[in-house]
């Protein structure tokens, strides 16, 4: 039975910010959803052709869809729930990727993306031993043939990558050099410039060989009993730097979309504001909004308050807090958990004792107030002042896009918009309201 960490040097030890949660597996994990609203995967199901009974109907032949929400909110454990609850015999094959622990997320392109998923399903198919015939893998290997081994740039990289395997078709030998690929993509390699020119050179010929690929494996998986179709699902995608997530998710959609499938990619909220850009390109936008712990009017929402102190509880033991000091920080989270998170890691090293006091939780506050400080110029509180006044109805302008992305500004259910809690308590921002 899981007990809670009692001491706050336990607590501080298991509080690691970008740890995953898989699901409901883990016993730190809690039930957001009524926390969030009227939100729930069911749309999402239906879209892909799950009924609400579990079962399979008839799914789309293609889709580029988005799982969106604010960085820390909680997609990534909803998506590996996901990625669980799809990934059946009856239901999806599902090859997931993270592109922030198999890929550089800080230097990201189209072409990284969707060579690491060719590289994904080849091994994944290889270790669940469901077998594709030689002639429908022809084609990817021609072009690795044709259009790396035989180009000197990448000729060193391609004896290299195939050093060690037998020099025989079939997908062990696509495991093998798209898993090599995949690596120089994520370590920076000095080929990565190159194969990713290589793959912008002769994209039309790659996107007709991973076509016949995922056409193929479709039907083995079927045939295998392993899934009625294929399901890609890339997260943390969302974690792009501005520019290069509006290159990869409006400016090189083309080339995304010219590879046939169902792909499901986490995105940056801001982005779902582009002037309809994304809407336009994309089959359905999915949003998983942020755990309210007060409703539009102010007034509390018991269901988010619970969620976030369950999320609290088990991460750090009730007999730890002062009293109120549990619901002070959940207060100044705004319902962000990485954002509770940060609060319970900052007020450990301005514990004064073995107890979490009020006095260590204002000093947590403050330290993370002073981050806005940092990234806010004056013309940003007087928005988020107006927006607080009138939530129903926020701007829809690259200013409000910029502090959604650096969380200054929190979307919830219903889409309406609130200053994150900690800018409220610095003076510039009381200033603007008050001025306002």
């Amino acid at each position: 039975m899981y007990q809670p960490p009692k001491n706050l040097w336990d607590v501080n030890r298991g509080l690691q910010l970008d740890e995953l949660l898989d699901g409901d597996e883990d016993p730190r994990w809690v039930d957001t959803g009524p926390a969030r609203g009227e939100y729930s995967l069911r749309p999402l199901y239906r879209t892909l052709g799950v009924s609400d009974q579990g079962f399979m109907g008839e799914p789309p032949d293609r889709g580029y869809y988005l799982f969106c929400g604010h960085r820390g909110c909680g997609k990534s454990t909803e998506l590996r729930r996901l990625r669980r609850d799809l990934h059946r015999s009856n239901r999806y094959y599902v090859v997931f990727a993270d592109a922030t622990r198999e890929l550089d997320v800080n230097n990201l392109r189209y072409q990284d993306v969707l060579l690491h998923l060719a590289s994904k399903l080849v091994t994944q198919l290889t270790e669940d031993q469901i077998g594709i015939e030689a002639t429908h893998l022809k084609q990817l290997e021609n072009w690795f043939t044709e259009r790396v081994e035989k180009r000197e740039q990448t000729r060193e990289f391609a004896v290299q990558a195939k050093t060690g395997t037998k020099v025989e078709p079939g997908i062990p030998f696509l495991g093998k050099v798209f898993g090599e690929i995949s690596s120089a993509l994520r370590t920076n390699s000095t080929y990565k410039q190159e194969l990713r020119r290589t793959l912008q050179n002769y994209f039309k010929d790659f996107a007709e060989a991973f076509n016949q690929l995922i056409e193929a494996a479709d039907g083995a998986i079927k045939a295998s009993v392993a899934g009625q179709r294929l399901l890609f699902v890339i997260d943390g995608t969302d974690r792009l730097r501005d520019d290069d997530a509006r290159a990869f998710f409006v400016a090189d959609i083309h080339q995304l979309q010219q590879v046939r499938g169902l792909f499901l990619y986490c995105a940056p909220i801001h982005l779902t504001y582009e002037a309809g850009a994304i809407g336009q390109n994309f089959s359905n936008i999915f949003h998983l909004p942020m755990m309210k712990i007060e409703n539009a009017d102010g007034s509390p929402n018991e269901a988010g308050l619970e969620a976030m102190r369950n999320l609290l509880h088990r991460r750090a033991a009730t007999s730890l807090f002062d009293g109120g000091v549990d619901d002070y920080l959940i207060e100044h989270s705004g319902g962000h958990p990485r954002d509770l998170l940060r609060l319970l890691q900052f007020a450990f090293t301005h514990a004064e004792a073995d107890r979490f006091d009020i006095e260590s939780a204002k000093r947590a506050v403050r330290q993370a107030a002073s981050e806005f400080r940092r990234i806010l110029d004056p013309d940003d509180y007087e928005l988020l002042a107006r927006i607080d006044a009138d939530p129903a109805a926020p701007p829809h302008s690259d200013q409000a896009r910029r502090l959604l992305y650096n969380l200054a500004l929190l979307e919830y259910n219903d889409y309406y918009w609130r200053s994150h809690p900690l800018v409220r308590t610095t003076e510039d921002y009381q200033n603007a309201r008050s001025s306002g």
